[in-house]
């Protein structure tokens, strides 16, 4: 892009400047005047197409006071003085003033960009009034004059004009669409982002569940042991092993984001991880027609909470109910007592809150003395249809 806004601004400079000498040498009289107004329109063609490159590159980068930018202005301007001399030496000489004014409002912002237009186009105007100084204002000249120059001087400043413009609308494009790729740039690393803060919650949801319960079994498999009861320490082993080898597949089926959880295996296996660990758990399912997603939600808080309720609290007994309410919505409950002060800076919760409002759901905790509740709610889809069509 920035190539071809460079190769456009320099088209427009080569077309100004074709004009310029067209209409100067054309229509004006051979002179040691004209062959200095081709030699300063030649300096401001080199100038301002030298000027080109750093004026797309980015804004900003080449300042108003730049020489360069000082030179092409000084030089243009000379120009259009020397061809304001009387006899006025035409309107065509008018054009790289154009284009020089254009340049340079490119390199200023807000207001002062449409004050550099207005200037330029004043500073042109003037030509208007040395031609009406040098003609006969009679009212045969004036009439002399509009029936045989009017309708060119008319194209001709109607071009310079536009070409006043389309310096600082070609370069506004260039700008407009590198904005919209930095748009593109950051939602791209916002995408990554999110991806990589999917993929480590269900890490964390995973591996934490999981490398808990290897620690509940190992103490098991060891008391087992110091008991002198050596084939209950092995069964314990044994469990080890699968919870690892489960561990291990889930964590690949992140990686390749399919990995479904149903709520009822999961709400049996914390029921029986809770059980085996000597806290007396009570699991109730009772959630028709909840679509298997929405259970992926439920079955995360499951797995949660259990990990919670082994890590940080002394629990003996726990409930865990999830069912389909009066109000046309899924609730989890789960409850345990012995619960410690909670830590700060987990990341389990949150991340629960984060899921459950994806299906514009809600996520509660409440502490009664020792005994801690989660409560989990998703409206039902009915519902979220009934609310999304209002």
């Amino acid at each position: 892009m920035r190539r071809t806004t460079a190769a456009g601004l320099s088209s427009l400079i080569l077309v100004s400047a074709y004009i310029q000498l067209f209409l100067g040498i054309f229509y004006g009289a051979p002179n040691v005047r004209m062959l200095v107004l081709v030699i300063s329109t030649t300096a401001c063609v080199i100038l301002a197409l030298a000027m080109v490159p750093t004026l797309v590159r980015a804004s900003g980068i080449l300042s108003a006071r730049n020489p360069l930018v000082i030179a092409l202005l000084a030089t243009s301007l000379l120009t259009w003085a020397i061809a304001l001399a009387p006899p006025f030496a035409g309107w065509g000489w008018a054009f790289l003033v154009a284009i020089s004014g254009g340049m340079l409002s490119c390199l200023v912002s807000g207001l002062k960009s449409g004050a550099v237009i207005v200037a330029t186009i004043g500073t042109i105007a003037l030509g208007g009034i040395s031609q009406w100084v040098g003609h006969d204002h009679t009212a045969v000249g004036v009439v002399a004059s509009i029936s045989g120059t009017q309708n060119r001087d008319i194209v001709t400043v109607a071009g310079a004009v536009l070409m006043t413009v389309l310096p600082r609308t070609t370069v506004w494009v260039l700008r407009v669409v590198l904005r919209l790729e930095e748009a593109r740039q950051t939602a791209s690393e916002l995408a990554v982002a999110t991806e990589r803060l999917r993929f480590a919650t269900d890490l964390h949801d995973i591996q934490g569940h999981h490398l808990q319960v290897i620690a509940l079994k190992g103490e098991l498999a060891e008391r087992r042991l110091l008991a002198g009861e050596p084939e209950l320490a092995a069964r314990e082993l044994a469990d080890i092993r699968g919870i690892a080898q489960a561990a291990l597949e889930d964590t690949r089926a992140v990686v390749n984001d399919y990995r479904t959880v149903t709520v009822a295996v999961e709400a049996r296996n914390a029921a029986a991880v809770l059980r085996s660990a000597g806290i007396d758990c009570e699991a109730r399912i009772d959630a028709p027609d909840l679509p298997p997603p929405m259970g992926a939600v439920f079955a995360v808080a499951i797995r949660e909470a259990a990990t919670n309720i082994l890590r940080h609290s002394t629990a003996t007994a726990a409930s865990l109910e999830l069912i389909l309410s009066n109000d046309e919505e899924y609730r989890l409950t789960i409850t345990s007592n012995g619960s410690s002060a909670r830590r700060s800076g987990g990341t389990g919760i949150s991340g629960i809150g984060e899921r459950a409002a994806a299906w514009n759901g809600t996520v509660q905790t409440r502490r009664d003395d020792d005994t801690f509740t989660l409560v989990v709610r998703i409206p039902a889809p009915a519902v979220q249809r009934t609310e999304a069509g209002r």
